[in-house]
């Protein structure tokens, strides 16, 4: 999914086990990306696993459960 930057509103609507693909214009959005991740994953009692593709600007994140 190409986007700008990764929301909470997205983080939220991820059901457990699922995985997604941003598409980020650049890699300082992708480590934004990836801090909003591991804070959101405290509010929402669950873990996020994050990959990260600097080359081409993609962050993968799943969500599980603890």
């Amino acid at each position: 999914m190409k986007t700008e930057k990764v929301t909470r509103e997205e983080l939220r609507s991820m059901e457990m086990g699922e995985s997604r693909t941003f598409e980020l214009p650049n890699a300082q959005a992708c480590d934004n990306g990836k801090a909003v991740a591991y804070q959101m994953q405290n509010l929402l009692g669950c873990k996020f696993s994050v990959t990260t593709d600097y080359t081409a600007n993609k962050l993968t994140i799943t969500k599980n459960a603890l």
